[in-house]
């Protein structure tokens, strides 16, 4: 599985962030806070569809992958596959940031937030001040949905439990026939 997802990464700049990250993640110690555990208030939905489809449609609709963004950490154990983020210009003031992480090649959970642009509000940024959880995955979910791209918003636990109680069902009805 390590050698799909590795796979579906960006190349060179992806290399060229794990190289530097540790690096960019001392400097954050020292002006800000480096490390972000994603939210369920983020949680956009699950696209069905390959990574590298959906990454296309993301920058042929002016996203920019972000290799300085922070290492995000989900709440369930997988590794992020990309940061993207959306500005109306190069310097506005607010950005839309996009995280992506593949389970499969067909299959990744977004999460987004919207938060102070890093290139012209650099320390807010990374002191992570004014993050809007809420209002960054709504307006990702009405960016998927205007793109024709299908999104499953229930969360995983919430599809598993869906799943097991369907598979469950199924089986007292074979068991009562």
């Amino acid at each position: 599985m390590r050698s799909v997802i590795q796979n579906l990464q960006p190349d060179v700049p992806y290399r060229v962030r794990q190289l530097l990250g540790p690096g960019f993640t001392r400097l954050g110690r020292t002006l800000g806070q480096p490390e972000y555990r994603l939210r369920d208030t983020e949680y956009v939905g699950t696209v069905q569809q390959p990574l590298d489809e959906f990454t296309e449609t993301l920058r042929d609709n002016g996203f920019e992958w972000d290799p300085l963004a922070w290492y995000h950490q989900p709440s369930v154990g997988s590794d992020p596959n990309g940061s993207w983020t959306y500005r109306r210009t190069t310097l506005a003031d607010r950005q839309l940031h996009v995280i992506l992480i593949a389970h499969s090649p067909e299959y990744i959970d977004v999460f987004a937030h919207d938060e102070y642009n890093w290139v012209r509000h650099p320390i807010r940024h990374l002191r992570q001040v004014g993050i809007e959880r809420e209002a960054g995955r709504s307006e990702m979910r009405r960016w998927v949905r205007s793109h024709g791209i299908e999104l499953d918003v229930n969360s995983r636990h919430r599809r598993q439990v869906t799943d097991a109680v369907r598979d469950l069902r199924k089986y007292v009805g074979s068991i009562v026939r």
